[in-house]
């Protein structure tokens, strides 16, 4: 072992002092405890209240209300009802309390009241609605608390969202969530990566249940390897997150919550076929259990017709075969979760390039193709002893490995991710909620650049600790602070700070402030690989190049409208991130190459995003509209130069309207305004500024009953195109050659239909 090694292995082991120290129990100065969420198999539910005691019993329209969520305002925790609506809390001091309660399709109640010496009774009622108001959330700060209560504002996609643009692709899914933009980095492979705020995919920390397993190498593909029927939720985070989750997140975080195995039904299948000749499959089985309970989900993706409308010789959208086969299991021996482990494994078969190549052709330098074929595993686990309530421990593995051909240049990869995570909270007294972490990550790259000589290793161990204050029910202060020790940096300090004010006893209004700071080891050859083996271009890395270094500021307003009983929600998000010793790819220093150097100056994100969504119960409509501004730069010897593919704004919006007999059309759409494009030089000069446009897409589906479902769809409405994104696709071996002009739609108006086969529990 290396001293490097050994003093990072040492560091690691002192992080764990925090986690040893003796802390309260969770919730010691009120004893505060859920018997809801213990189940009927450990103890029976009490039906009278008594001392310190709050039962209850949750109802909407004259019927229970199965595993509603509740939370004593200005407590941490969340509690579950079980399957009959029935909850109580214990351990309570006499004295006034708001209780938060809130279901998926209901709107959200806050029933106050006052405990006395002999506890008390509380019926709650809840109205239904299409519009989730206050959902659940884990990402701002490891802890579930409801988004109204969290200091860090959290955006919720529901798979409901996702559904109304049907796809087992869930980067286009994406497309259509205000702030995100996805970028296609590779035109004949069609390779892309997410942007959050205008900052590219590098800088957003992908997970998968609070798990980060999207290596460098992997992140190419983003989140296209994950589908969307295996979903809860999502949770996006948009601003500095470093301080819970590490190198990647300084633009913000993408957790994908996979659904709870108790929740989902017997079995699950999903077809659809595309006017372009693919053929998507989904479907899940969740057998019935007690204490063990899981479901396995798989996807099935097939492409293989040659397109090619804007008639540039190569293929508009790529051949594929990608297969997925995902499993989740729950070992409840008690009524709560003790263990929780899921797997994945994705394969890929892409192909994109001339119409004459064929597989044989593979590494040709005659006829062009690119080929990329794809492995990846993914392991994503939890463990929580019920004797250690206050302890978890998180872990992943993922391994990618990838053996591809781009023209004649190949790429061969293996990435492989080990990631733990323990964590231990505690509150002390009824005002703090502390969490510890300590984290461990490591990563092996081999691959055949020369950036990797010999097989690169990187051991990261790592300490966080999280103080959330709440010092008044209006007030709640966040604190933190993240240690990092890399080998050749050594120890990188990322704090932040987070506060939440709800100036109105009504609760309508919610002010959050947060700031942090960033950093990030980059590994060039993995993370910017689709610029590297692309075209002809030489790679020059002009020194040695050091950590960038960030430190960011984000605002939201939150506020609920009541507007004659159909709530309004708006919300404003301001943004601003500033960059040092950011590493770019200048590609303007000699069209043969790309140059990768730190910047010696400055590179700024900055902006405001507004949105809002409303269900009307008179006329049945869900809408929600968007719209991100931003401005983002580099500014080096008093120069500014906008990044590309940074747009000034984009708008999205959606429209669903429930139309009688079972018949529901969703609307959705994008707008896109202006971003800075590569320049070519003379005769293959391009515009160096996109032109505004919009992706229009009608879905209609029809509601069968018992679980049956028919839809259909136009994307690309308006069947808008950008013509061909290939700069000399004539002379594809040639010095000129480059397929990174992508700004828009590339295919035109596709159709779909499908149908659905849902048997619940």
């Amino acid at each position: 072992m290396t001293i490097d090694r050994t003093v990072a292995f040492a560091f690691f082991l002192l992080t764990l002092i925090p986690l040893v120290a003796p802390l309260p129990a969770a919730g010691s100065s009120q004893g505060i405890s859920s018997g809801a969420a213990l189940g009927d198999e450990r103890r029976s539910m009490p039906v009278d209240s008594a001392p310190g005691m709050v039962v209850g019993q949750i109802w909407s329209e004259g019927a229970p209300v199965p595993h509603a969520n509740l939370s004593l305002k200005g407590s941490p925790g969340i509690h579950t009802a079980n399957e009959e609506g029935r909850f109580y809390l214990e351990g309570l001091e006499p004295g006034s309390y708001v209780l938060l309660v809130t279901a998926m399709g209901y709107e959200t109640v806050e029933k106050r009241f006052r405990l006395g010496e002999e506890g008390a009774r509380l019926d709650i009622q809840l109205d239904p609605s299409a519009l989730e108001m206050n959902p659940i959330v884990v990402t701002g700060t490891m802890r579930e608390t409801f988004v109204s209560e969290s200091p860090v504002k959290v955006d919720v996609v529901r798979v409901e969202f996702l559904e109304k643009n049907r796809t087992n692709n869930l980067m286009d899914a994406l497309q259509a969530v205000n702030g995100l933009n996805t970028q296609v980095d590779c035109a004949v492979c069609y390779t892309n990566n997410i942007r959050i705020n205008g900052m590219e995919g590098p800088y957003t920390a992908i997970l998968v249940d609070g798990m980060p397993i999207m290596s460098a190498l992997a992140s190419v593909y983003g989140l296209n390897g994950i589908n969307p029927a295996i979903l809860e939720r999502m949770e996006i985070l948009k601003g500095p997150s470093s301080t819970l989750y590490g190198s990647e997140a300084m633009a913000g975080v993408v957790n994908v919550i996979t659904r709870d195995p108790r929740f989902t039904p017997r079995y699950s299948v999903d077809l659809r076929a595309l006017s372009t000749g693919e053929r998507e499959l989904d479907f899940s089985v969740s057998p019935s259990g007690s204490k063990l309970r899981g479901f396995v989900s798989g996807s099935v993706q097939q492409m293989d017709r040659f397109l090619d409308e804007n008639g540039d010789g190569f293929s508009d959208l790529p051949k594929m075969n990608t297969a997925s086969i995902f499993g989740k299991v729950s070992w409840r021996p008690d009524g709560e979760e003790v263990l929780g482990l899921a797997a994945k494994y994705y394969y890929e078969d892409r192909w994109g390039g001339v119409k004459d190549w064929e597989p044989e052709l593979r590494g040709s330098d005659r006829v062009y193709g690119e080929s990329v074929f794809t492995n990846r595993v993914e392991v994503v686990g939890n463990l929580q002893p019920r004797s250690l309530e206050d302890w978890k421990l998180d872990f992943s593995y993922a391994w990618h490995d990838q053996d591809a051909m781009y023209g004649n240049t190949p790429y061969v990869g293996s990435f492989h991710t080990f990631f733990g995570n323990l964590t231990r909270k505690g509150n002390l007294g009824s005002k703090h909620a502390y969490l510890f972490g300590a984290t461990a990550r490591h990563h092996l790259l081999d691959d055949n650049t020369v950036a990797t000589i010999q097989r690169e290793s990187r051991f990261i161990p790592g300490v966080f600790v999280q103080d959330e204050y709440s010092p008044t029910w209006n007030w709640t202060l966040l604190g933190g602070m993240r240690l990092d020790h890399h080998e050749d940096h050594g120890i990188i300090v990322s704090p932040r700070f987070s506060v939440k004010w709800q100036p109105l006893e009504s609760g309508k209004t919610t002010l959050r402030l947060n700031a942090g700071t960033g950093f990030r080891v980059v590994n060039v050859f993995s993370e910017e690989f689709a610029d590297i083996v692309h075209g002809s271009r030489e790679v020059i890395v002009t020194e040695e190049l050091d950590p960038e270094r960030s430190w960011s500021l984000t605002g939201n307003l939150n506020q609920v409208l009541e507007l004659d009983g159909n709530p309004l929600m708006v919300d404003v998000d301001v943004f601003y991130t500033r960059f040092s010793n950011q590493i770019i790819p200048d590609y303007d220093v000699d069209p043969r190459q790309i140059v990768f150097r730190n910047l010696d100056g400055k590179a700024v994100t900055r902006g405001v995003s507004l949105s809002m969504n409303q269900n009307l119960d008179d006329f049945p409509l869900l809408y929600s509209l968007g719209v991100t501004f931003q401005d983002v730069y580099t500014e080096e010897g008093g120069e500014k130069d906008d990044v590309t593919f940074s747009p000034d704004f984009k708008g999205v919006f959606s429209l669903t309207y429930d139309a009688p007999r079972g018949l529901t059309f969703d609307y959705t759409g994008t707008v896109m305004g202006t971003m800075d494009l590569p320049r070519y030089d003379p005769p293959f000069q391009r515009e160096g500024r996109s032109p505004v446009y919009s992706v229009h897409n009608l879905q209609a589906s029809l509601d069968l009953g018992d679980g049956r479902q028919l839809y259909g769809a136009v994307r690309n409405l308006l069947d808008y195109t950008q013509g061909s994104p290939l700069v000399d696709p004539r002379d594809p071996f040639g010095d000129n050659f480059d397929t990174a002009y992508v700004y828009g739609p590339v295919y035109g108006r596709t159709f779909m239909v499908g149908v659905r086969l849902v048997e619940g529990r």
